[in-house]
């Protein structure tokens, strides 16, 4: 493996910054790393996908883009990108609802970490109309986030109703590696934040992450924080009490709790008992089935009533 020196300057930088918001990447409470270990690691994050990814959409600006010094600048663009100090930004160590995993490794933690930096960038550009009050999600905005799921346009105005009470939304893409749903938090110079990635293009996953993502703005980000809080529908952390919180907030808004335990969808789980309830309720059938399919851990089934590709149609257009 080609490596090269950043320096002792850079090397200072990220070992004995003090700036709390500068992560040792690939540590975490163990001892920093050594100047070959560091250039090592950064030489393999400069030729990853991921990092070709974030240059391709000039989140970063390498001063070379061709020849073999491409890689080296890339690096070293990177390095920059995640190690600015970046006020508004909340500290990458406070990461939420992520239990440490063997699974994911230094790409995704980095991806993840350059996403949150992207995401707070285009959040702190962004101009909301009203200054965020949490009393504002009451249980009367939420009744009419999740009717808004039965109409054509009903994610582009949900999202546009989040933005309406002082909530900036930012919808981006995840980079290679990653495996986030949605994130979420609230800094002083910003104001809280609501991120997606519509990773998963249904109208399911779109309407519990969005309600998921509000639940945590309304119970534990209703003030600035250093927390940050990263979901996945893969990471399966109801034994988290805040990330139980959530999704508690997230289920009862969009299907109240008695009402679902007394359901025919519940105890049956069959088409007609799902667009039963979802009139009753007047939401979106894809809810309900999205549920059903979560609970019984069953992902082929009523892949008619969830809305496979229809979100980012909505979002984007086309």
């Amino acid at each position: 493996m080609t490596t090269f020196s950043l320096g002792q300057k850079w090397v200072s930088q990220v070992t004995k910054s003090e700036h709390p918001d500068v992560p040792v990447m690939g540590a975490r409470s163990s001892t920093a790393p050594s100047a070959a270990e560091l250039n090592n690691l950064l030489d393999e994050l400069a030729r990853s996908e991921t990092a070709r990814e974030i240059s391709r959409r000039k989140w970063i600006n390498p001063r070379s883009t061709s020849g073999k010094n491409k890689v080296t600048e890339r690096g070293k663009a990177l390095f920059e990108f995640l190690t600015m100090n970046r006020p508004a930004m909340p500290a990458y160590a406070m990461f939420k609802g992520r239990r440490p995993s063997v699974q994911r490794g230094l790409l995704d933690e980095v991806a993840t970490m350059a996403w949150i930096a992207h995401v707070t960038d285009v959040a702190r550009a962004q101009t909301n109309k009203v200054a965020f009050e949490s009393t504002r999600i009451n249980n009367a905005f939420v009744s009419r986030l999740a009717k808004l799921s039965t109409l054509a346009d009903g994610p582009k105005r949900a999202l546009d109703a989040a933005r309406d009470i002082g909530i900036h939304v930012v919808i981006e893409s995840g980079l290679p590696g990653m495996s986030v749903d949605g994130a979420s938090f609230h800094t002083k110079q910003v104001g809280p934040v609501l991120a997606m990635t519509l990773y998963r293009d249904r109208l399911d996953n779109f309407w519990f992450t969005l309600l998921h993502e509000i639940g945590h703005i309304a119970l534990h980000l209703n003030h600035p924080s250093n927390d940050v809080f990263i979901d996945s529908e893969d990471e399966e952390s109801d034994e988290l009490e805040l990330e139980a919180e959530a999704n508690a907030f997230a289920k009862d808004s969009l299907i109240p709790r008695d009402t679902w335990f007394r359901s025919d969808a519940h105890r049956h789980g069959n088409e007609s008992s799902i667009v039963k309830l979802a009139r009753q309720l007047c939401i979106h059938p894809a809810i309900v089935a999205g549920r059903i399919r979560f609970e019984r851990r069953e992902y082929r089934i009523f892949n008619n009533l969830i809305g496979i590709g229809e979100v980012r149609r909505c979002v984007f257009g086309g």
